[in-house]
């Protein structure tokens, strides 16, 4: 059961990276220094947020997506692997993988 929740959430994770990965990027520098590429992505009640840490070797980033404002997915990971995973499965998968064929995004 926990390799079938690990794999749901990679392919949902992989999904919504690549859409995100097909929308206008941009960076951001913290009062702290620290240095970041994000990606955002909102459709109706579906938000989707990617960081990259820019500045450190591991390079770790942080996905978030929210449904209706609740937060339904967060992943985080560096090179090594994934670091934390919270899923909470519902509507919103569906709803992730309609966006993913938009035709909108198709030719970015």
């Amino acid at each position: 059961m926990n390799v079938d929740r690990n794999q749901r959430i990679r392919a949902l994770v992989k999904i919504a990276v690549d859409i995100l990965r097909r929308t206008d990027r941009y960076n951001l520098t913290l009062t702290d220094g620290s240095r970041y590429r994000g990606w955002d992505f909102r459709h109706n009640e579906l938000s989707l947020t990617l960081r990259l840490r820019m500045d450190v070797d591991d390079r770790p980033s942080t996905l978030i997506i929210k449904h209706n404002g609740k937060r339904v997915l967060i992943a985080e990971w560096t090179t090594g692997g994934f670091t934390r995973r919270s899923y909470s499965p519902g509507s919103w998968e569906a709803m992730l993988r309609r966006c993913e064929r938009m035709p909108a995004l198709a030719g970015s």
